[in-house]
């Protein structure tokens, strides 16, 4: 089921909505790199499983 809260654009994770820019996951985990996390690259959705 789609998501429509959580936008997404990774084609390569298996829980994105193939036809929408959306992701299917009811939740995500976004996680930080750096501390204090100061930019976007500081940050991953940890959710991400690669689609086989």
């Amino acid at each position: 089921m789609v998501n429509s809260n959580i936008g997404c654009n990774v084609n390569e994770c298996k829980y994105h909505a193939e036809n929408q820019p959306l992701c299917t996951l009811n939740h995500i985990e976004v996680v930080k790199h750096k501390t204090p996390a100061t930019c976007a690259e500081c940050t991953d959705c940890a959710s991400f499983e690669q689609r086989c």
